[in-house]
């Protein structure tokens, strides 16, 4: 029987789930490729670790039994369909699923002290299971409550404050929009939650930061009003961009069955940007999520070239859910529209491209967002 070959580049949740499809296949061989010294683990659990009793060894996510091949790939040619690594032989390949992930958007380089050796180790991302860490080791290094600022007010500064707080630290909220994580939630919930935020934590909403200096023991963090704030520690949450190995250095782009511009590459999860007729140019990257995608690439694959089922074009369907300040905030498929209809309780918001119902977000409304998900990506009546 002749074997296709499949690589798949990372180990977060698009690469796990499409692992999984994968192995359950007869005449398919499976190679993973994950970071050289990294376990997969679960990311969207990595708050427990910063800022509760979470243990890493918890959150481990299981690969099926497939060849893992821990190392850096360096590129990837689609010509000769070969992973190059950084130090083992190269890898040739059949197809090739992308899910390398994101990287968090940084600091802009020419701010004013961000390279001061004195201010880095307090001015962290959360973004992995490193950072996670180094928070922790932060926060706990001694007794009391600590002052942390975090720069960034979507899905993870939202919920960062929030477990802040929960936790007995000094949280104060700095956001670049006057109604912070629009992106992440849709104009109307995001309004909501900085109303939430209000009271709980100390906001400096439609600022940011001009300079960061040293204080002694604190981090001195100065506003775009001459605003100066001292803090234990800064945490980022500007967002994310998706990432790879060369070609794929800004990730991957793919139609609506996720596949790349090259025939037998697919990408999906934080790494992949969509292009398709229902709802444009579009990017989610959270978990469940990414782990959809994973699967319907890994499906999409097995159509293209074993004769597979075919999964039809991939539609974001998948939930997520944060407690804010002690709100249940949930969402399922594609919440990132201007088109928003509320509904008359004021706690459920239907989200629409055209006349099609692509996503709905409530305030403590999880049962309710759940039982719209049979009507996401149909033409609404």
């Amino acid at each position: 029987m002749t074997v296709h070959h499949v690589v798949i580049l990372g180990a977060g949740a698009a690469g796990v789930a499409a692992a999984r499809v994968l192995s359950r296949r007869d005449g398919v061989a499976v190679t993973l490729v994950a970071r050289t010294d990294e376990t997969p683990y679960i990311r969207m659990h990595i708050t427990g670790i910063a800022f509760g009793p979470t243990l890493a060894e918890s959150i481990q996510a299981h690969l099926p039994e497939i060849t893992v091949v821990r190392d850096t790939v360096t590129s990837v040619d689609r010509f000769t369909r070969t992973v190059r690594l950084s130090t083992e032989a190269p890898l040739s390949f059949d197809s090739l699923i992308v899910a390398t992930g994101s990287h968090p958007r940084p600091l802009d380089p020419a701010l004013p002290g961000v390279d001061d050796p004195a201010v880095t180790p307090r001015t962290l991302t959360l973004h992995t299971l490193d950072d996670a860490d180094r928070i922790r080791s932060i926060l706990t290094h001694r007794p009391g409550p600590k002052r942390v600022a975090v720069y960034g007010g979507g899905f993870t500064g939202a919920e960062t404050v929030s477990a802040l707080r929960e936790a007995g630290h000094h949280a104060a909220l700095i956001s670049r929009a006057r109604i912070p994580g629009q992106a992440a939630f849709g104009t109307l919930l995001a309004a909501r939650i900085a109303d939430t935020h209000r009271g709980r934590v100390t906001t400096f909403l439609g600022r940011t930061i001009t300079e960061l200096h040293d204080r002694g023991p604190l981090l001195g963090i100065t506003l775009d009003d001459t605003t100066t704030l001292s803090a234990d520690l800064l945490i980022i949450a500007l967002g994310s961009f998706p990432t790879g190995p060369h070609p794929f250095i800004r990730g991957v782009d793919v139609d609506d069955h996720l596949r790349s511009g090259t025939p037998g590459i697919y990408g999906a999860g934080g790494a992949a940007t969509h292009h398709d007729d229902h709802l444009g140019t579009w990017r989610i990257d959270h978990w469940a999520d990414a782990a959809a995608q994973g699967a319907h690439a890994a499906a999409a694959l097995l159509h293209d070239h074993l004769d597979g089922d075919d999964p039809g074009p991939y539609r974001p369907r998948s939930p997520y859910g944060a407690l804010i300040h002690g709100t249940a905030i949930s969402g399922i498929g594609y919440t990132t529209t201007t088109n928003e209809h509320i509904f008359p309780d004021d706690t459920l918001v239907m989200h629409m491209a055209g006349d099609t119902i692509v996503g709905v977000t409530g305030v403590d409304q999880v049962t309710a967002v759940h039982q719209n998900a049979a009507r996401l990506h149909e033409a609404a009546v």
